[in-house]
């Protein structure tokens, strides 16, 4: 497999891409960051130079000269910068002229920045000075031109069946309300600029010079999108994480010019409480389902939207903790673990190995006792106190931390984000990447439609017959705090619990961990 070096102006950035059909029929792929961008091919690789894409370039400056707190610095050609951009400035002796700075420019060749102290002029040094405009996240392949937005949500287009070329009058702005510019995306044959407050539509018009597209004045939105991240296709829809004036955030859906809303009320809270700054998306296929994954990184949590059924969940990753040594023993069929400050939750997954009664090993599903005590069911022939080297793990629930998606020759890949590993989602799996699924089924709250004292028989679990044991439990004051939960067998042929209590408004959990299939439809109250 051939490998291709990148020289970046920025290391570290996301990319995006477009496949697209190059001359010769060969395909190529159209990549960029928000500070680079490159062709491909065949197996050349080559990096867009021109001046007008709105990229970032690395220079070194003929001179930098100071004037009270203003540096002025001279370029040696022309390089299509504008005020308010950010450039890097790097390698001068005098330390003060180095760092980020926003520029004003004052003719193609000079732009000026402020500088604190009194740095000697003019800057001595090997300097070098980065800078330009950023794109947002997005690449458009329209009727044979390329298409990216800057942040100030001009959109710029290529040469016709060109990504190495960019005319400097090949630009429109995205100028129906104020706004920066977030995302470019396409929907149908539509060319899609999503703002920080709207929502802009374009089309190909053709137009003889300039950009070839013009505005669809009648289908702007004052729906805005909340970070660019967000945006991902799914099943000829757009789904995208919202920001709007005269609302909170929410979760959209697009397809062709049309609009909806698809997150519920308890969605949008969760939006709000994280800030949306720091997030990822994509859309995936699993098991006959089409999902929207949203990733909120600042809270911890990725929300799925099942596109399918429409219906949200919450998707997890479990790290195993280090094992910690243990004592086991039983009673009644009853396995009782010691540990001191176990920290681990009723219902939770807690793997024990090294025991030499081999019924006490393996995956086990605890029932908290204390903080030192968790206990799960074994055979009431176990010998005890168990015997060995015994260690429990439990494990850490953190967001999904497969972060990156893509399809590849009918195969559903995630990249982890932090471990670089590269995973394939199938249907067929029970565990992830060797680590239980903890799968969590929650219902609404269930109050038949008043506040009478109700006693609950027996609850029956409705699915196909599979998965074994799990365990359900219940709240009974709007999900804040539960029961210990009950073992019950869905592979059974009556999945019961029984003597439920009494209750006025109460919500149930099923809560599976076993590496095998599970499928729950409903539960049944007597």
């Amino acid at each position: 497999m051939p490998t291709y070096a990148l020289s970046v102006t920025v290391a570290g950035q996301p990319f995006d891409m477009m496949q697209f059909v190059a001359e010769q029929s060969l395909y190529g792929v159209f990549f960029k960051s928000a500070y680079d961008a490159f062709s491909l091919e065949g197996n050349v690789l080559t990096k867009v130079t021109d001046a007008d894409y709105p990229g970032w370039s690395q220079h070194t400056p003929t001179s930098i000269t100071r004037s009270g707190s203003t540096a002025t610095v001279t370029m040696p050609s022309a390089t299509n910068w504008q005020t308010g951009n950010n450039v890097t400035v790097a390698g001068a002796a005098q330390t003060e002229y180095n760092g980020t700075f926003a520029i004003t420019v004052t003719d193609s060749t000079h732009f000026t920045y402020q500088v604190t102290g009194t740095p000697a002029t003019p800057a001595t040094g090997t300097i070098t000075i980065k800078g330009g405009r950023t794109t947002v996240p997005g690449i458009v392949f329209l009727d044979g031109y390329f298409f990216v937005m800057d942040e100030n949500a001009v959109i710029y287009n290529s040469a016709l069946n060109d990504p190495l070329t960019w005319g400097a009058l090949d630009f429109i702005q995205a100028a129906i309300e104020p706004g920066m510019g977030v995302a470019l995306a396409k929907s149908q044959n539509y060319v899609v600029a999503f703002k920080e407050w709207s929502t802009e539509y374009f089309y190909n018009a053709g137009n003889a010079t300039g950009s070839p597209l013009s505005p669809v004045l009648s289908a702007f939105t004052q729906i805005g999108c909340a970070n660019g991240d967000s945006v991902a296709y799914l099943d000829e829809n757009i789904y995208w994480a919202s920001k709007a004036k005269q609302q909170g955030p929410g979760v959209w859906k697009m397809k062709e010019l049309e609009q909806a809303k698809v997150s519920t009320p308890d969605v949008d809270r969760i939006l709000a409480s994280d800030g949306m700054s720091d997030v990822y998306a994509y859309g995936v296929r699993i098991a006959g389902h089409s999902f929207y994954v949203l990733g909120l990184r600042t809270i911890g949590m990725t929300l799925a939207f099942d596109a399918s059924n429409g219906t949200w969940a919450v998707w997890t990753s479990l790290t195993a903790q280090s094992p910690v040594s243990v004592t086991i023993t039983q009673t009644g069929g009853v396995a009782t673990v010691t540990q001191t400050g176990h920290g681990h939750s009723d219902c939770d997954p807690v793997t024990i190995a090294g025991a030499s009664q081999t019924a006490y090993n393996g995956l086990k599903q605890i029932t908290y006792v204390d903080a030192d005590h968790f206990t799960f069911p074994v055979p009431s022939a176990t010998v005890t106190p168990a015997t060995g080297t015994i260690t429990a793990t439990g494990y850490d629930e953190t967001y999904f931390k497969y972060t990156r998606y893509v399809n590849a020759a009918g195969r559903d890949l995630v990249l982890h984000e932090t471990t670089g590993e590269l995973c394939e989602i199938m249907d067929s799996e029970v565990e992830d990447d060797g680590l239980p699924i903890k799968l969590v089924i929650r219902t609404d709250k269930v109050d038949d439609g008043n506040e009478d004292w109700k006693t609950l028989g027996r609850v029956r679990v409705i699915g196909d017959k599979i998965g074994g044991e799990a365990m359900i439990r219940w709240s009974d004051d709007d999900y804040t705090t539960y029961k210990y939960g009950r073992r019950v067998d869905l592979s059974a042929a009556q999945a019961v619990v029984r003597r439920c209590g009494k209750y006025r408004r109460r919500s149930f959990e099923i809560i599976h961990i076993r590496p095998e299939h599970v499928q729950v439809s409903a539960l049944e109250l007597d």
